[in-house]
């Protein structure tokens, strides 16, 4: 057999060698072999040399002990900033300190010297030269060319090199040769970097890098400790690791690492050890001789893969420095699918042997690859960090930057319109315009001023606040400050301003006002728009917008304060109590940054608030500046003021000189120091002739009250049609939730038919108005803040004269009306279902004009109605009222227009707000069902109707549960799209929402103790802050260069710590997002963290095996406690800060005294690592998650586990307790989360959705949130929800599937061993085909669709009867995976392709093997077979090593697996759970495969 198995292999000449056996003589010290020093076979390994075919292993591997030193990682992670050869060193030195006599005797076994004996690793050299000549021969001639540089002057480092006319100086038929000189050139290669300087070119321009960027922040120092430490161990290692000499040239140029196929080069190299070991872990010397043969060929065949994929690397990565080298060699599309290839190799060469193995040998090869993994992440984190810490010479610096951001003018024309909301400058002209100009006289008092001389002349003094009551003329005197500041400091000198309006929600908000500043700000200093250019060119004007903008705005002001470039700067903000939204934010960010910066000042203004005043105390640079304290120099500018205004008033009406007298001898009586009063009555005489202006003095009485209390007099006095209206439109004015259009004011009140929709018409109703009013572009708003104010509070009885909550009622009700009248489906006119929104352009006219507010705000006036009068509108609330009737006929339709509102988080809150409006009420109608189905309906798809707003009407409506009630209610809007959809589940499951945003693993979650947001860490480096209630993404904290391991909320919510890969924990300021504190110590990877009930301290666990107590105010670490031998995975405070509880890799959990850091248990009794610990809320018990898939309860007080939870058929990666302590919750990778009764132990719900990496129970017990694998946060309800079933489908992933020809049956194969059969109409699982004993990686029908055939993992290719689903042949041959089956034409063959590289033939009826094709096509196939078909005439196969999804030109499934397309464009949204691992196309039908076991059949109308 072994004979066999050698000629198979084409390796006679292997066997030759091993027959010529030479003697060995035994050192009777060591009972070692040693081969005779002048033996011409003395490099062959003693196994060769011997009957058996026992294969030697390196030294270090052969080693078997449970010393955790010798379980240390190969390559321990490297410190933040650099990474040096000494730090990445691996175990082997310390094996061979405390094992010498094993190392040196199992040297010995091998043979001494550096020619160490043959290995299956040179067989497969061999083998794949023979199968790839050209391949390793350019492989070899650019080794050579290694040789050739050592001896001669090296070429330029940007230069490129003719490989193609090189000497190939390798070896070519003496392995042992072959090998040194390998080991010579990779020698010659790591010594001729050392001294090597390196530039880079930027647009042609060459610069000169510094040291730390031709390390590339300790990248190529990895590879070098790789390469070294592989040579000094593996003897055999230059085989595969020669050829990195090449790439570390291009590791020190970041453009080419970038362009290189860095991640399978780094993957293999890594692995190195981890391969090498599977000889002697797989191959143990008494391994059985048939076991051992088929092992053989197996790793040769494993071994020659590893070779070529690194030998094809190499190529590829040396691409863009040569010129003529054989580009037909390589192909350089597929590597991910190259390097997964090797990755399932390994995984199943592992499964197929591991029952052989000892569990010795299975624990070190779990080992081996863990720490390659680790060092894995090292470079990767390494390599990130490349553009982090470039340094280039500071004469270069401008420049890098310009180029590497693009900064042409155009570019910057573009990000400077997408930030601007508004033009400060127009403002300011606009504001002085409506004021009737700038008076110098009525501001040139304060630059007199000694509190804004100080401001001005001082270091010290950096912030002055001006304050006054309304109308006292703030505005107005900063827009003279303003002037001056312009007028008289050096033109270098940048001063920008803004100005808040309450009424205008443009520019109403803290963002608003930051978008001002820096517009204004780049625009006098255009170099600092380079920060705000770093953020725009990744994300676009949406980095502007929404939830994140304060963070990321409020980062690029920062930025430019922070930069040494930055000119003198004055920032002025006129009326901060205008500022409606988050005031605080712009409060705290103008104290903190006033403190920092000497060279820039601020100015701001606002009325005499204790909030505003609280808001600034806190600053010591502050100067204040009270109007009512500067009374004398006010009242001087105000009677400026009216002399300059009653001149005016006299050459406009014609005032003679008593008129004028009076005139102005009245407004100076009565002003009062009043700017705005003055103007008020100026703006009324202006309509007054000049013969009767004295006469009509006494109309305005003085002081703002009592001239409002005249306004609304003549409103009055209006007749009574039009006195109505005029106080309608007050009244809605006053009560709306943000300024209205003319043309939503017409939906609200009721408006003359003659005036509707007529502009002109509207604007002389609300002059009408009095003077409250005020109409620009076509928006009303106040006139000023105090003429709201006097409406609804010192005359609310006129504007309301049925109360506030009747005007409530009325635009609710106005509201539902409108929407009725407006609302369609596809009301922009879009067309394709899957257009983005970001795309949408607004129409002319808009069609949602009018509806706009209502859209948006009719349930809060419904709310805030709350009329406890039932008989004035007794049907609203019942079966068939008006809430029901609009919610019935229009749900989808109002969700469509809140999308194009971009309004969607509103209409989430909206549906939680009248959900708990009608619990309140106790209705009794069927109301409260819908709404609660609509509401999970809203919450199920509010990310993608967001985004897609025409897909609330497709996959919203086809993935939503069967007997959902807004399905139901909508299912003529399905029909249209859908002619058969998937099985779904039948009732909404405990899942409430689905958060996505995050692009890698989400590893941890936490709720903050009000249960309003969760915080989420992530392997995408950042954390992440979401709101409950919506499910939006409110702010993304960027700053850990590692994967984000672990974060939780303090107890105050004001602050989240994180723990991460990058070795700190890190402290986050909630409201603001920036970390206040980065706390560094750790040697190891932080892999949980926990604050103190208090929040004064922060614990930290990590893969140094210690903890860590942190001082949360100073960030200071105050212990250190040690005692774990293995990776501290998880830690937590118990409730009355007594104790700490920690999880390790040791097995243990551990209960450390928090105030002396002694251990005062151990608590052992898990079989496997402990992932995750929590306390109970009482501090008595501690519960623990382990990947034995237990979940334990113990008492801490006796270290007693009372409770052993079993149920989850995957590791638990994380437990929590309950606030109210009647539930522990678990995650597991077997895709559940858990809840168990903390009291009996028993498992109450099951909740199904995602590989979980993290849970969390919400602070009232209701709601657990938990993050996946997927990239996901989902939200469950613990109280009410019940996952209700469990679709029939397969219990592991579907890898294929096919239709059957008469398109009635769909049969798919999965990893769970089983072929099911679908009914193609309906959906329904008819039969489960159950015969194989390894996954189905392929199947087909036959082309009468009587039969199906399939292939799987376990070698064998079966038939199956579709009718009774018996299988009727098993076809045996293959000697490896089938990778793909196809039946012929005629039915009477079946062709199979496997990862043995061959193509058999079967007869179907008999189930003889007719064929074996191999060697065909000119070297037959390198890689696997993983696709097979027959010609329509059954003469010809044809196999390919790779296969595309189906799909033909009407549908197909997306490159990103998340739409189904039709043609080109998006057609249907595949929700995370419902995406492809496979899928097939026929005609109109696509079935796909899922990784959760479901199978999906969809048909879509011909006609669509």
């Amino acid at each position: 057999m072994a004979g066999g198995l050698w000629k198979k292999l084409g390796l006679s000449r292997w066997r030759k060698k091993i027959q010529e056996k030479e003697m060995t003589q035994k050192d009777p010290k060591t009972n070692c072999s040693v081969a005779s020093a002048n033996s011409s076979e003395a490099n062959i390994p003693r196994s060769e040399q011997a009957a058996s075919s026992t294969t030697v292993t390196p030294p270090i591997l052969r080693l078997t002990t449970n010393s955790p030193d010798l379980l240390a990682p190969a390559v321990p992670p490297a410190p933040s900033n650099t990474a040096t050869p000494a730090s990445l060193s691996n175990t082997s030195d310390k094996v061979k300190e405390k094992h010498p006599v094993a190392i040196e005797c199992q040297a010995l076994d091998i043979g001494e010297g550096p020619a160490a004996g043959v290995s299956l690793w040179d067989r497969a050299y061999d083998v794949l030269k023979e199968e790839k000549p050209d391949r390793v021969t350019e492989y070899e001639q650019l080794l050579s060319r290694v040789l050739i540089r050592a001896l001669s002057t090296p070429q330029a480092a940007n230069g490129t090199e003719d490989v193609a006319g090189i000497t190939n100086h390798v070896p070519q038929n003496d392995p042992i040769a072959r090998r040194e000189k390998l080991k010579e050139i990779m020698e010659l290669g790591l010594k001729h970097m050392e001294d090597k300087k390196i530039s880079t070119t930027l647009l042609g321009r060459e610069i000169v890098l510094q040291d730390a960027v031709a390390k590339v922040a300790g990248a190529v120092e990895w590879v070098e400790a790789q390469v070294k430490d592989a040579i000094k161990d593996l003897p055999y290692a230059s085989i595969v690791m020669a050829g990195v000499s090449l790439v570390l040239p291009l590791l020190k140029n970041p453009a080419a690492a970038e362009e290189a196929n860095r991640d399978g080069f780094t993957y293999v190299t890594s692995q190195m050890r981890y391969f090498a070991a599977m000889e002697s872990l797989l191959l143990p010397q008494d391994t059985k001789s048939d076991l051992k043969d088929d092992l053989t060929e197996r790793l040769v065949d494993f071994y020659k893969l590893i070779i070529d994929f690194q030998v094809q690397s190499i190529i590829r990565f040396y691409r863009t420095r040569t010129k003529n080298f054989f580009r037909g060699t390589v192909n350089y599309d597929g590597w991910d699918q190259k390097l997964q290839d090797i990755k399932d190799t390994d995984a199943a060469l592992v499964a197929r042997f591991e029952t052989a193995m000892s569990a010795s040998s299975l624990q070190e090869l779990r080992v081996l690859a863990r720490e390659a993994q680790q060092s894995r992440k090292v470079l990767n984190d390494m390599l990130i960090r490349i553009r982090q810490l470039v340094v280039i010479s500071r004469d270069h610096l401008d420049f890098a930057r310009k180029m590497d951001r693009r900064m042409s003018d155009a570019d910057n024309r573009t990000c400077l319109r997408d930030l601007q909301t508004t033009n400060p400058y127009l403002d300011k002209e606009r504001i002085e315009l409506a004021k009737g100009g700038l008076l110098k006289d009525s501001y040139s008092w304060v630059l007199e001023n000694v509190d804004f001389h100080r401001l001005r002349g001082t270091e010290q003094s950096r912030l002055l606040w001006i304050k006054g009551d309304p109308g006292k003329g703030k505005t107005m005197l900063l827009c003279g400050i303003i002037d001056e500041l312009v007028k008289s400091t050096p033109s270098t000198t940048n001063v920008t301003f803004f100005f808040c309006q309450a009424t205008d929600n443009r520019i109403n908000n803290a963002t608003a006002v930051l978008r001002g500043l820096l517009y204004l700000l780049v625009k006098q200093q255009r170099s600092l728009i380079s920060h705000i250019r770093e953020i725009y060119d990744d994300s676009g004007k949406q980095c502007f917008e929404g939830t994140n903008a304060w963070v990321a705005l409020s980062k690029i002001l920062i930025g430019i304060l922070n930069d040494g470039r930055l000119h003198d700067t004055y920032f002025v903000i006129d009326a901060l109590d205008e500022c409606t939204t988050d005031l605080d934010l712009l409060l705290n960010f103008i104290v903190r940054e006033s403190a920092a910066h000497s060279n820039v000042k601020w100015i701001v203004s606002s009325r005499n608030w204790p909030s505003i005043e609280r808001g600034l105390d806190t600053t010591l640079q502050k100067v204040k500046l009270s109007l009512e304290l500067n009374e004398k120099s006010v009242s001087a500018a105000v009677n400026a003021y009216i002399q300059f205004k009653v001149n005016e008033l006299a050459k406009q009406n014609g005032y003679d000189s008593d008129t004028w007298n009076g005139v102005r001898q009245y407004l100076s009586l009565n002003a009062n120091g009043t700017f705005l009063w003055v103007a008020l009555v100026c703006h009324k005489l202006a309509n007054i002739p000049g013969w009767e202006a004295q006469e009509k003095l006494t109309a305005f009485p003085p002081g703002l009250d009592a001239f409002y209390r005249r306004m609304m007099d003549q409103i009055r006095s209006l007749d009574d049609v039009d006195a109505d209206l005029c106080k309608s439109i007050l009244a809605v004015v006053s009560v709306v939730y943000r300024p209205i259009t003319v043309d939503e004011l017409a939906s609200l009140v009721n408006i003359p038919s003659g005036a509707s929709g007529n502009y002109r018409a509207l604007a002389e109703i609300i002059e009408r108005c009095g003077s409250f009013l005020t109409l620009r572009e076509r928006a009303i708003s106040f006139v000023h803040q105090s003429a709201k104010d006097f409406l609804t509070q010192k005359a609310s009885g006129e504007t309301f004269p049925s109360g506030i909550r009747d005007v409530h009622h009325v635009i609710f009700s106005r509201s539902l009306r409108v929407l009725t009248n407006t609302l369609r489906r596809d009301i922009y006119s879009l067309g394709a279902p899957g257009s983005f929104i970001e795309d949408t352009k607004l129409p002319d006219p808009d069609p949602l004009a009018a509806a706009r507010y209502a859209c948006v705000y009719w349930v809060d006036h419904l709310h805030d109605w709350q009329s406890s009068d039932n008989t004035k509108h007794p049907d609203g609330f019942q079966d068939g009222g008006a809430i029901e009737d609009f919610l019935r006929q229009h749900y989808l339709h109002w969700l469509e227009a809140l999308s194009l509102c971009k309004s969607m988080s509103q209409g989430i809150f909206s549906m939680a707000k009248l959900e708990n409006f009608l619990q309140q009420r106790e209705i009794t109608s069927q109301l409260p069902n819908l709404i609660y189905d609509m509401r999970r309906f809203v919450l199920y798809c509010r990310w993608l109707v967001e985004n897609h707003p025409l897909q609330v009407y497709a996959s919203a409506l086809v993935f939503s549960p069967a007997r959902s009630i807004t399905r139901d209610l909508f299912k003529q809007e399905e029909s249209r799209w859908i002619t058969t959809g998937p099985a779904v589940e039948d009732d909404w499951n405990a899942c409430r929402q689905t958060l996505e945003g995050h692009s890698d693993w989400v590893t941890s979650v936490a709720f903050s103790p009000d249960s309003k947001l969760v915080t989420s860490g992530s392997n995408d480096k950042t954390v992440k802050i979401w709101d409950t209630a919506t499910g939006v993404c409110t702010q993304t904290l960027e700053g850990h260069s590692g994967w984000v391991r672990s974060v939780v909320f303090s107890p105050d919510s004001k602050l989240i710590t994180s723990g991460s890969d990058d070795r700190t924990v890190k402290i986050w300021n909630t409201a603001t997002g920036a970390y206040t504190q980065t706390l560094e110590g750790h040697s190891g990877y932080v892999m949980s963290v926990a604050f103190s009930p208090d929040s004064k301290l922060i614990i930290s666990g990590s893969a140094d095996m210690t903890i860590k107590i942190w001082d949360t105010a100073t960030g200071v670490c105050t212990q250190t406690l040690e005692g774990h031998s293995g990776w501290v995975t998880s830690v937590a405070f118990s409730p009355d800060s007594k104790l700490i509880t920690s999880g390790s890799d040791d097995r243990t959990v551990k209960i450390w005294n928090a105030a002396t850091g002694v251990c005062t248990q151990t608590l052992e009794g898990h079989s496997g690592y402990v992932l995750s610990v929590a306390f109970s809320p009482d501090s008595k018990l501690v519960t623990s998650g382990s990947n034995d898939r237990t979940v334990k309860i113990w008492d801490t007080a006796t270290g007693v586990y009372t409770q052993t939870l079993e149920g989850h058929s995957g590791s638990v990666t994380s437990v929590a307790f309950s606030p109210d302590l009647k539930l522990v919750t678990s995650g597991s990778n077997d895709r559940t989360v858990k809840i168990w009764n903390a009291a009996t132990g028993v498992c109450t719900q099951t909740l199904e959705g995602h590989s979980v990496t993290s849970v969390a129970f919400s602070p009232d017990s209701k709601l657990i949130t938990s993050g996946s694998v997927d990239s996901t946060v989902k939200i469950w309800d613990a109280a009410t929800g019940v996952y209700t079933q469990t679709l029939e489908g397969h219990s592991g992933s579907v890898t294929s599937v096919a239709f059957s020809p008469d398109l009635k049956l769909v049969t798919s194969g999965s990893n769970d061993r089983t072929v099911k059969i679908w009914d193609a109409a309906t959906g329904v699982c008819t039969q489960t085909l159950e015969g194989h004993s390894g996954s189905v990686t392929s199947v087909a029908f036959s082309p009468d669709s009587k039969l199906i055939t399939s292939g799987s993992v376990d070698s064998t290719v079966k038939i199956w009867d579709a009718a009774t689903g018996v299988y009727t042949q098993t076809l045996e041959g293959h000697s490896d995976w089938v990778r793909s089956v196809a039946f012929s034409p005629d039915s009477k063959l079946v062709a199979s392709g496997s990862n043995n590289k061959t193509v058999k033939i079967w007869d179907a009826a008999t189930g003889a093997c007719t064929q074996t094709l191999e060697n065909h096509m000119l070297e037959g196939h390198s890689d696997w077979v993983r696709s097979v078909a027959f010609s329509p005439d059954s003469k010809l196969v044809t196999s390919g090593s790779f296969t595309s999804r189906s799909g033909n030109q009407d549908y197909s499934i997306g490159s990103d697996d998340r739409w189904i397309m039709r043609g080109s464009e998006n057609w249907l949204w595949l929700p995370p759970g419902f995406r492809p691992v496979c899928s097939a196309v026929v005609a109109s039908t696509i079935a796909i495969g899922c990784l959760s076991g479901r199978v999906l059949i969809i048909t879509f109308p011909t006609d669509n």
